[in-house]
């Protein structure tokens, strides 16, 4: 796999979390989108509020407010021997038996109106995005680049809400109900461009909203923003292949949490969770070792602090008890095998397990923590894996989901431990109550 198609590899794979990633970001390029139709529809129709097609519709209205004509149409009324409007013989009939009235009539009469046909089409469209796009500002926090869109976006909505026409319409509108068939084919087939439009982000939504391929490829290359540096989205592709392997394992689905600026977890999966650039509330500054102490003594006469150790990734069980810590290493140089980025993630590695473990029980944390690199051809790990070794994949590891065996095997140990505490604990409310017993 060469750079390039491993960058759009990563890119595809993490999908998921670049529709929740709400940070100061850059535009992403995708290809192939990996997303779950059903839990990701709601993020989807956020992004196309602010999509192309939209855009375009309310930059076209913006400067053609003209092209917005009323609908001619029958609505059908009663009165007092008047007739505004085409009689109904045969609804008069059936009224005036029922009400007993002899002069009572029932006829069509002809109005104006801006609810109906490709108006209604309009309307839905228009007010759709409105309401979408603030909603998407309200999931925002401070500094999501998001913001730049939708802060371009709402002022020209507003002001094309106050427009008569479409005040009328909205007023009366039930997003509920969607345009008719009938109504998309008008609009479709409409003279002013201002309702081909319209159509088009219609249309558009629905075949987001069905899956198509196409459609949402591309929605997320007009909308979608990433971290700016690929390494930072290697260690969510990471994070990502984590909670998968963790899913498999316990038969359970995942949840995706969005990505803003606080320092909660990324993801749940059972009662794990997967933390990103975390050290979590477990983490306690281990005693320096005589280099570190040294390298901090010579950075405080500098005028340097030392820097804080934070793992790219920790995962946490149910208990909020550190069972493994990832470390990642993305690197694009081709000329080099990996053995660098390997040394310096294995050095990282144990220093950060040593903030979580006690020396003596660092190889039970070591066991099921990971390497990941984004390549490697060098410092494969023996078959069977010794105890305290940690696990080193690479990209293509993670789509041919070698994850997978790191998961049951992590899951399985903590399964025993759990059992062999509550025996243990057992036991000693059996000897307790032999005890109780004597006396």
């Amino acid at each position: 796999m060469t750079e390039s198609s491993q960058e759009s590899a990563i890119n595809d794979y993490l999908t998921r979390f670049l529709l929740r990633y709400f940070r100061n970001a850059t535009k992403v390029g995708i290809m192939h989108p990996t997303i779950d139709q059903k839990r990701d529809a709601e993020l989807l129709r956020l992004h196309w509020a602010i999509s192309e097609s939209v855009r375009e519709l309310v930059s076209h209205l913006s400067q053609h407010r003209h092209e917005i004509q009323a609908v001619l149409e029958t609505r059908r009324h009663e009165d007092d021997v008047r007739v505004r409007g085409r009689f109904d013989a045969r609804a008069t009939l059936l009224r005036r038996l029922v009400t007993g009235q002899p002069t009572l009539t029932v006829f069509h009469e002809p109005a104006r109106t801006f609810e109906s046909g490709p108006n209604r089409v309009l309307t839905w469209v228009l007010e759709s995005a409105w309401r979408l796009a603030l909603h998407f500002d309200d999931l925002l926090p401070k500094g999501a680049s998001y913001r730049a869109a939708i802060k371009q976006h709402k002022p020209r909505l507003k002001e094309i809400r106050r427009y008569d026409a479409i005040l009328q319409s909205t007023k009366r509108i039930d997003l509920t109900r969607r345009p008719g068939p009938q109504a998309v084919k008008e609009a479709s087939r409409a003279r002013q461009k201002l309702y081909v439009l319209a159509c088009n982000a219609y249309r558009d939504l629905e075949l987001i909203e069905a899956g198509d391929t196409d459609s949402v490829t591309k929605l997320l290359n007009d909308t979608l923003l990433g971290p700016l540096h690929y390494w930072r989205r290697y260690e969510l592709a990471v994070g990502l292949a984590v909670t998968k392997a963790l899913s498999g394992a316990l038969e359970q689905p995942f949840e995706l949490n969005f990505l803003g600026g606080g320092s909660e977890p990324i993801s749940h999966v059972g009662g794990y969770e997967v933390h990103w650039q975390s050290r979590t509330k477990g983490y306690e500054e281990p005693v320096p070792e005589p280099s570190e102490e040294l390298t901090g003594k010579l950075l405080k006469r500098y005028g340097l602090t030392s820097g804080a150790d934070r793992p790219d990734l920790v995962v946490l069980d149910s208990e909020g008890e550190v069972v493994s810590v990832v470390e990642v290493k993305y690197s694009s140089n081709r000329e080099s095998d990996g053995a660098d980025s390997l040394r310096s993630a294995v050095g990282q590695l144990v220093r950060y397990s040593r903030g979580y473990r006690q020396m003596a029980l660092i190889e039970e944390l070591l066991d099921h923590s990971i390497v990941a690199v984004s390549r490697h051809e060098t410092g494969r790990v023996p078959v069977p894996k010794p105890f305290g070794l940690p696990l080193i994949v690479d990209f293509e590891d993670i789509l041919q989901h070698e994850l997978s065996y790191w998961a049951q095997r992590l899951v399985v140990a903590r399964q025993v431990e759990t059992n062999a505490s509550s025996d243990s604990g057992q036991a000693r409310v059996t000897q307790f109550g032999l005890f109780a017993a004597r006396i």
